[in-house]
């Protein structure tokens, strides 16, 4: 077997077994045995925080400097960290291994030379050059070039079989593989196998499922070659499965790592949720000011070792004190909440779509709380926001059209136009029958076909659906067992088209190499397929050369009315006229349109033709240029006989909206998401989609910018500076602009005035985009607007780059495959669900994870703290007098379950009013509970805070000894500490919104924990030190501390209470006035936005009809008709947890904001009914 050649691999048949090619074992899985040590600790150290505690570990072994004599006390904790992070990525990657070792041992048949025969052989030791067979129903073991097929009896040698590649690429339906015509003959007889001589030459390996190019030379008996071009589909592909196929023999040409679908298994880009970045800003702050304390401790103890005589080494210890001013526990804390937030967006009933049996997946947990930041939406529009189950509904040929009715975008342009919506129109009274992907009526096109319009529009009907019966990959799948026939196609468009040919009687019955079998008037006729120009996106068309039963030629072409009309023969006007005036008839309706022409051929100009497109085809150097996009003899040939073609006329396919697509979008817009569909669809088609969906609506000013408006990239540019010039403040603007015009305006100077007209606009419909001009799309946002996020949500291979372009990806599990599912962070399989997944648990995490981290730099700060001034007041000597045991398990014991327990429950609302109340989502874009100012608050709290239990204990206690002397040190740190504890704990208690008893037994069982590991402590010298010998019952044996437990929490936490109070009665946020309305059931219409931000006052302002009546301070309450006086509403009684919940007090002053706005009148019945309530509460 030879080695690598320069351009091509080359593989000899039947050579003796090298080391040129690597082999068929499979290792999928993150870790090995050897490589997981070297892997995990890089990993784990690439943390900040770990990093962190790794130095102080390694300077605590120093005795000069450490306050642990010389003990690597943080060591412990730190290894119990990375022990908790293993295990989880252990578990996550048991289940790869698992996968592995059951693909490796897979057996399948490989030919043994020294036998004649197949043999068994495992997967893993199957190599390159070597012939497998496979049979019905199994799997392929590595890239194959097709030898010879199992020949159907009674039907005609083709070489035809059949495979799935759902494991590949998610796509459900069979395609057609078919042997290299130069073997098929050879079968599956083991000794011709061996006695084949020849090589292949073939391209390296690489990711591209979708192509693949190489040459067969085969030896003849004189020794001559004869050499045959390897198409794509006489390759199999690792992962395919055998179908409706009784067996194939073929060759290995990749194995491994080397097989396309191993190269298709890169991870996708690296996404770091930007509070995981804020965290990492945050550590380095924190380290900056424990190097502060660091210098002050060590100036402050020289100063004191001068003035005092004190000895030398007592000043040294002060540099690692206040080392755990970074939490040790806040990865592992973040990891744990992140994967159980992960399950419950996995088992929320409300994004479980039963009709696929698919709920929501997330694959990127770590993204959790981005979902609750989310600013701009980037969209797909086929099997996004429709259902991409295509229907053909209406057709145009000769110049009429066929097909009544409308659709739901086609209502939606008429309500917008102001014309009058028509009444469903009856049923034709024509019966036929019902079939799939067809939901067409009208009788005109039965009279036409039968000659009733003359003979000419007959043919060309006769024509037109004959092309839709040819001209496509369509498969029909017949089920074992069954007469039952699927029609099974890569497309659905092509699909909905060959169906709607089989429902007006051109039914396509069977394909077999060369020939297509079509039923006509229960009559079965043979079309001879001669060749196939395939669809390309960048061809944008299809054509097929097929000679028909009466042997004449005909080229059948399909595509873009752009790309079809160009290339009409001259002299056919008014027919073009009339169908292009259909098109946008059927465009604006939100159909999707493609154009349908033919060409008759002559017999020499075509035989002259094929010689030559076949020559281009076999030349390995017109493929390499066609691979690179370059000017080559394949497309010129194609181009050459795609001319002076004959219109037929256009399909009109219906691809329905989602249900619940227009809410969604109305909603997520309500929340101040900016939305942006990108689409591949004709621009009247996006623009009435846009409609139908709430994106667009008729008060919005549309900028349209396009290749007919803008033809040159200065145009463009002054298009788009003109409309920058003349923006108005406060106008809604929707742009819509196509992909020629993204050619120049995503480039240059048109760049920024693009980014400025974008950013200023509510919505924009990007129609008529590649691929690439989506990713270009989302990075124009990404890149030049800081601090937002990004999402972009499809479901085709064609939205991956879109998709791992932005912040977060999310992809619909729908008919295009799983390749957007595969490439995304989140997973879904309706558009609808993407509400849910935001507004109810992107907020819910937003909220949770930031509470959660500014509470582990609180409580760290808040005990680190209180140590330091300790040192202040002893010498600046960094002696420590906390239990070295507590001190290093307070992060992982003490104050660990409450913090978790609200990251994974705590809900500030409830879900229904998160859906009912969208602009409570306005508080994660805004990043207003995460952001400098916050976390100064909480750092200057936990500052303030331990000052206050150094102070009040260290001089409150003076004399406060069992025998009324000053307490010892350990005594007074063990007090500390539990002070410590207890205001940790009561902290976080007055931010948490929802209760359960279960909270209560945590809150107060973390502390009781502390209290029995001070018991033990106290009476296990072993684990505490003599020093510490019956401390605990000291401690408890002493009134004072039993005071002290009372009120320093209570003076210390006061502050925060008060504050939360105030802010509640006199500047109270959005969604403390939603839950108010939820909870005294008033009218959602009463609650309107008025401040920029959440946290701007908003205010309730009743309606005129119910101010001006004769008792204004009354409400009705929804569902009730009884009305309710101010006074007893109230008394309606609010508990919610404290932060957010109002009291009668509070209550009282929202009514007067209430009606504040409905005059001087109102506010006196008010004050006289608040007058009245406290007369009687007295």
């Amino acid at each position: 077997m030879a080695a690598h050649v320069a351009e091509y691999r080359e593989i000899v048949l039947h050579a003796p077994p090298g080391l040129a090619f690597c082999d068929n074992f499979v290792i999928s899985s993150k870790y090995t045995l050897l490589s997981f040590v070297p892997k995990f600790l890089l990993e784990t150290f690439r943390k900040l925080a770990n990093a962190y505690f790794l130095v102080v570990s390694l300077m605590q072994l120093v005795p000069s400097i450490s306050n642990t004599g010389g003990r690597a006390s943080t060591a412990l904790t730190l290894m119990f960290i990375m022990l908790v992070d293993a295990v989880f990525a252990v578990l996550e990657d048991h289940k790869r291994h698992v996968a592995d070792n059951i693909a490796n041992a897979r057996v399948t048949a490989v030919l043994d030379p020294a036998t004649g025969d197949f043999a068994p052989k495992m997967w893993r030791d199957v190599l390159v050059g070597d012939f497998v067979k496979l049979a019905n129903h199994d799997q392929v073991p590595a890239d194959l070039l097709i030898l010879a097929v199992a020949e159907q009896v009674g039907v005609p040698p083709s070489g035809i079989c059949y495979v799935e590649t759902k494991s590949l690429d998610g796509e459900t339906n069979m395609k057609v593989r078919q042997a290299m015509e130069a073997t098929s003959i050879v079968g599956g007889d083991p000794s011709a196998l061996l006695r084949l001589r020849g090589y292949v030459h073939c391209e390296h390996p690489n990711a591209a499922i979708n192509s693949f190019q190489g040459v067969l030379a085969l030896q003849r008996d004189d020794k001559s070659e004869t050499k045959e071009a390897i198409p794509y589909k006489s390759v199999l592909l690792r992962g395919c499965t055998l179908r409706n196929t009784e067996w194939i023999v073929g060759l290995v040409l990749n194995t491994g790592k080397d097989t396309k679908i191993m190269r298709n298994n890169s991870a996708t880009p690296s996404k770091m949720s930007s509070m995981d970045v804020a965290i990492n800003r945050y550590i380095i702050v924190l380290v900056l000011i424990l190097l502060l304390c660091c210098a002050i401790g060590a100036t402050g103890s020289v100063f004191w070792d001068h003035a005092n005589y004190r000895v030398w080494y007592i000043g040294g210890l002060a540099p690692i004190a206040p080392d755990a001013f970074v939490p040790i526990s806040l990865y592992v804390s973040m990891s744990m909440v992140k994967y159980i937030q992960a399950i419950f967006i996995q088992w929320d009933i409300h994004m479980y779509y039963a009709e696929t049996d698919t709920p929501a997946l997330v694959r990127t947990m770590s993204l959790n709380e981005e979902l609750g930041q989310v600013s701009y939406i980037f969209s797909d529009k086929t099997g996004t926001l429709t259902c991409n189950m295509m229907e053909f509904r209406k057709c145009s040929v000769g110049g009429t059209s066929y097909g009544r009715g409308t659709t739901e975008i086609g209502l939606a342009a008429l309500r917008r136009a102001g014309h009058p919506v028509p009444e469903e129109a009856p049923v034709s009274s024509v019966s036929r029958p019902v079939a799939p992907y067809v939901n067409y009526d009208g009788p005109e096109i039965y009279e036409h076909m039968v000659g009733e319009a003359g003979a000419d529009q007959a043919a060309r009907l006769h024509h037109f659906f004959v092309h839709l019966a040819v001209c496509h990959t369509v498969i029909p799948e017949r089920r074992e067992g069954s007469d039952e026939v699927t029609l099974s196609a890569s497309s659905p468009d092509e699909q909905a088209l060959v169906a709607g040919a089989g429902f007006f009687g051109y039914e396509f019955m069977n394909r077999v190499p060369g020939r297509a079998f079509l039923r006509i008037k229960a009559e079965t006729l043979q079309y001879e397929l001669l060749d196939v120009l395939e669809f390309t996106s960048a061809r944008k068309r299809m054509s097929t050369v097929v000679r028909d039963p009466s042997g004449q030629l005909l080229l059948f072409t399909k595509g873009a009315d752009v790309v079809i009309f160009e290339r009409l023969k001259k002299g056919a006007s008014a027919l073009l006229a009339a169908t292009s005036t259909h098109i946008n008839v059927f465009a604006e309706e939100g159909l999707r349109t493609l154009t349908i022409a033919m060409r008759e051929l002559d017999e020499d100009v075509y035989a002259s033709w094929h010689r030559r497109y076949h020559v281009a085809l076999n030349d390995l150097a017109e493929i390499e240029k066609r691979k690179r996009e370059a000017p080559n003899a394949i497309d010129a040939c194609m181009e050459e006989l795609e001319t002076n073609l004959e219109l037929l006329g256009a399909t009109a396919i219906e691809d329905k909206l989602q249900p619940g697509v227009p809410d969604t979008i109305a909603t997520l817009a309500d929340a101040g998401i900016k939305i942006w569909v990108l689409t591949g669809d004709k621009e009247e088609t996006a623009i009435n989609i846009g409609f139908a969906c709430n994106l667009l609506h008729n008060s919005m000013t549309r900028i349209v910018i396009n290749a007919e408006r803008c033809p040159t990239a200065t145009a463009t540019e002054s298009e788009l500076r003109r409309q920058l010039a003349h923006r108005v403040k406060d106008e809604e603007v929707a742009l819509v602009i196509d992909g020629e015009s993204l050619v120049v305006a995503l480039h240059g100077s048109c760049r920024l005035p693009l980014l400025q007209l974008a950013r200023g606009c509510k919505a924009v419909i990007a129609c008529r985009v590649s691929p690439a001009q989506k990713a270009e799309m989302v990075d124009l946002i990404r890149s030049h607007v800081p601090g937002v996020k990004t999402l972009a949500i499809g479901d085709g291979a064609n939205d991956v780059p879109m998709i791992q372009a932005a912040h977060i990806g999310i992809g619909i599990s729908g008919q295009e495959g799983l390749q957007a599912v595969n490439a995304s962070d989140y997973a879904i399989a309706r558009f609808r669900f993407l509400k849910r997944l935001l507004l109810v648990h992107g907020r819910w995490s937003y909220l949770r994870m930031a509470q959660l981290v500014v509470y582990m730099f609180y409580k760290n700060i808040l005990l680190t703290a209180a140590q330091f001034w300790y040192t202040w007041m002893s010498g600046f000597s960094g002696q420590k007098f906390y239990l070295e045991t507590g001190f290093q398990i307070y992060n992982v014991i003490f104050t660990a379950c409450p913090v978790v327990l609200l990251a994974i429950f705590d809900m500030d609302i409830h879900d229904d009013m998160a859906l009912r109340f969208p602009k409570l989502y306005m508080l994660g874009p805004e990043n207003g509970c995460l952001n400098p100012t916050v976390f100064s608050l909480w750092i200057a709290s936990a500052l303030a805070e331990s000052v206050g239990v150094t102070l009040l204990l260290v001089h409150g206690l003076q004399d406060a000894g069992v025998y009324a002397e000053s307490p010892p040190m350990w005594y007074l740190g063990n007090i500390v500490f539990t002070i410590v504890v207890v205001l940790a704990n009561a902290k976080l208690a007055l931010f948490q919104h929802a209760w359960h008893p279960v909270h209560y037994i945590v809150y107060l069982g973390s502390v009781g924990l502390w209290i029995a590991v001070a018991f033990v402590a106290s009476s296990w010298d072993e684990l505490a030190g003599w020093y510490w010998s019956g401390m605990m019952g000291v401690t408890v044996r002493t009134p004072a501390f039993w005071l002290v437990l009372l009120l320093v929490p209570v003076t210390l936490l006061l502050p925060t209470y008060v504050m939360n109070a105030a802010k509640a009665e006199w500047r109270p946020e959005y969604n403390q006035l939603a839950k108010e309305v939820a909870h005294l059931h008033l009218d959602e219409s009463l609650l309107t936005w008025q401040g920029r931000t959440p946290r701007e006052p908003s205010a309730l302002l009743v309606k005129s009809a119910i101010a001006q009546a004769k008792h204004a301070a009354t409400v009705v309450p929804v569902g009730e008709k009884k009305r309710v006086s101010l006074s007893q509403m109230l008394r309606c009684g609010v508990h919610n947890g404290f932060a957010f919940s109002s009291d009668s007090h509070a209550s009282r002053a929202e009514a007067k904001r209430t009606l504040r706005s409905q005059g001087s009148d109102v506010v006196a019945i008010v004050k006289e009914e608040a007058k009245a309530a406290n007369s009687s509460s007295r």
